[in-house]
Formats: C-alpha cells, sequence, structure tokens
C-alpha cells in the first residue's frame, strides 16, 4: 500500500488508508499534526521500501497458485543479491529476501479456496465529513455465495520493524477502510473476504462485521482533519509545489 500524492496545495484533504490508520491509533496533538502535515505535504521522492519486490508478489496473487516458482526465484535472487552487496544495499535485500518468503508461507491456496483473485482497481475512494479518504488494494477478491457475488480485497502489510504493539489496530484500521469503500460497488462486499496479511507475523487478518464503532471514530477523526487542514504548514525539508 504505497502512499499516494495528494498535491500539498489541495484544498481537500486526502488520506491514504495508511494515513488514516496511522492518526487512528496515534495519540496527542503533535504526533497527529505529523500525520496530517504527511498527508499534506508528501515528499516529492519517495523512497520505498521493498520496492525491489512489492510489484512481483503484488502481481502474484492474482495468478494461478500464486505464481509459487516465480515467488521463489525471487527469494533465492533476492538471497544472492543479499551476498554480493554490502551496507544498506545488503541489508534491503536481506528483508526483501525475508518478506518474499514469508508471503510463500503465509499466501497458500487452502487459505482462499472458493474465491477468485483479480488484479485490483487503482484505488478506491470516498468522502467522509469533509475528507476524501483513499483505499489502495493489492488484489480484489470474489466469491459466490448461492446466487449472490460478493467482494473482498487483499492489501499486502510489510511491517517487519513495525511496534508489534499498535499493529492490532492498524490491521483492523486496514481491512475496516477496505469493507467501507468497497460498499456502494457492484457486489456486495463481505467482512470475511476484506483481508490485511500481516507478513511479519504471517497472519491474515480479516474485517470485523461489527464496524458502528470504527466507523464513528473516523468519522469523528475526518471533522478534526478538516478542520485542521488548511492551518498546517509544510515541513522545513519541503520538496514539493507551491502550497500558498
Amino acid at each position: 500500500m504505497g502512499i499516494s500524492s495528494n498535491f500539498g496545495f489541495n484544498k481537500t484533504p486526502v488520506f491514504t488508508v495508511n494515513h488514516i490508520s496511522e492518526y487512528l491509533t496515534t495519540d496527542g496533538a503533535p504526533q497527529r499534526t505529523k500525520v496530517i502535515r504527511a498527508a499534506k505535504f508528501p515528499k516529492k521522492i519517495e523512497i520505498s521500501a521493498y520496492s525491489q519486490i512489492r510489484q512481483t508478489l503484488k502481481a502474484a496473487l492474482s495468478k494461478p497458485s500464486f505464481d509459487q516458482p516465480a515467488v521463489l526465484e525471487l527469494a533465492e535472487r533476492m538471497a544472492a543479491r543479499a551476498r554480493r552487496e554490502t551496507g544498506n544495499a545488503k541489508d534491503e535485500a536481506l528483508r526483501c529476501e525475508r518478506a518474499v518468503r514469508a508471503f510463500i508461507e503465509t499466501i497458500r491456496p487452502s487459505s482462499f479456496r472458493g474465491m477468485q483473485i483479480a488484479p485490483a482497481p487503482t484505488s478506491l475512494a470516498f468522502s467522509q465529513n469533509g475528507v476524501r479518504l483513499k483505499v489502495t488494494l493489492d488484489a480484489m477478491i470474489s466469491a459466490e455465495v448461492g446466487d449472490v457475488s460478493n467482494s473482498g480485497g487483499v492489501v499486502l502489510l510489510y511491517a517487519f520493524a513495525a511496534d508489534r504493539g499498535s499493529m492490532k489496530a492498524r490491521l483492523s484500521a486496514i481491512t475496516g477502510m477496505m469493507l467501507w469503500a468497497l460498499e456502494g460497488g457492484q457486489m456486495e462486499p463481505l467482512p470475511r473476504l476484506c483481508m490485511a496479511v500481516d507478513l511479519a507475523a504471517g497472519e491474515i487478518v480479516k474485517a470485523s462485521a461489527a464496524h458502528s464503532r470504527f466507523r464513528a471514530k473516523v468519522s469523528e477523526s475526518c471533522l478534526e482533519i478538516a478542520a485542521r487542514w488548511d492551518s498546517i504548514e509544510p515541513p522545513d525539508d519541503y520538496d514539493g509545489p507551491d502550497w500558498h
């Protein structure tokens, strides 16, 4: 789930699922200000960890047997790169290898029996209390329940270095936002089809069917974000477009 450019001069607040999940799990005004600032003034060049493997793993989700031979080859390629490299490049190759092997262990056909997985759209978006919320999926899921087709999605979470204490809330936010964003589409979403894959823990987390409290919290947060958006100024190292 990458961070999308929101353009610093945009008068409408735009929050990705990464931003809103971080906002929901962050306490204190200074920390929440930092999240709003990151959403309003994204860096011009975003260097993403795991960039060497993200697209391959995303594509593998919608291929037969999750393209296991090619994914295993990718893991071996990352291991070979780690043996050749030094410093930060070596560390990143090792992290990538670890994530690929976690994908192999966690994403198994038995966990997705009876489901069809397809490439995801660019992003899903909806508005809440003046804030545009964007959800980026790694794949779409559909399943037949009787004569009815239902929808869902998958997000791969590369959070090996994250504070594990906050991960439960973060995963719940990701799946809850996915379920919400899919409502109003051609197919009715099901909570069990909305999944966040925590590669570090080897766990697949599904959305809760009890979402009233979560949505109320998001709505309240959006009111706060919309009210503060115009007053947030860029960081000292801001390198994006003119924001005035």
